[in-house]
């Protein structure tokens, strides 16, 4: 079994992702592959999503996670900045036709280790699944995605949110999707615990440790760099 692990972050149609696969690694995508922030057209876009399909079917270990650019084409309840509105009906039908490939929203590593986009708030987690009594990574993980493949609104920013101000993914309770690195910190699932968490969802200028345990991997607007462990 593939010890080393490779995590990519938020994608929003850049094409780096190929210089930074490993084929010696399991390598995982945090999501938000749509929605650039450049001027990336969108036949461009889904010729960038079709290749990292393509390298996922290539290589079936390959994690592709959801993010929140992902899921507002996914459900309609809420939509993040960037949605594209005279794509939306074909970027939704190029999800669902691969659904199959996608492992959900929250992988775990080793027992140890968690990726989702944005990270797994306690006041999240206890919020759906009650009290958080030390479960390892690979039960919150599990947990996590059965209830993504039933009820995405719990993912959603507006299901979530605890003050009518907070447009930014501040409050305690927002979902792995949505939660900033500030509240993660304050609210971390895994406080106290030797477990670490990995995600995305907020731009960084390089690979972002905070507190020892958690890992901002949303670098690729402005390094071309991955995050490798092995275990």
């Amino acid at each position: 079994m593939n010890s080393n692990y490779n995590i990519i972050g938020d994608i929003h149609g850049r094409t780096c992702w190929r210089d930074l696969v490993q084929d010696d690694c399991v390598n995982i995508f945090v999501g938000d592959y749509f929605d650039p922030y450049d001027k990336i057209s969108p036949v461009e876009l889904m010729q960038n999503f079709a290749d990292i399909i393509a390298f996922k079917k290539q290589h079936p270990e390959t994690v592709l996670l959801y993010g929140n650019h992902d899921m507002h084409y996914l459900i309609s309840s809420d939509r993040a900045t960037r949605y594209d509105y005279m794509h939306a009906i074909d970027i939704k039908q190029a999800f669902a036709d691969v659904v199959e490939l996608f492992y959900g929203v929250a992988y775990a590593i080793a027992d140890s280790i968690l990726v989702t986009h944005a990270g797994v708030s306690k006041g999240w987690y206890e919020k759906e699944f009650g009290a958080y009594n030390g479960e390892k990574p690979s039960a919150v993980a599990d947990g996590i995605n059965k209830l993504w493949k039933h009820n995405k609104v719990e993912f959603t920013f507006k299901a979530n949110a605890t003050s009518w101000w907070d447009m930014y993914g501040e409050s305690p309770t927002h979902s792995p999707m949505w939660i900033r690195p500030m509240s993660l910190a304050k609210h971390n699932l895994f406080a106290g615990t030797p477990y670490k968490q990995i995600f995305g969802h907020t731009q960084v200028d390089d690979i972002t440790t905070i507190d020892n345990n958690l890992v901002c991997v949303d670098c690729l607007g402005t390094i071309v760099r991955s995050y490798k462990i092995s275990m």
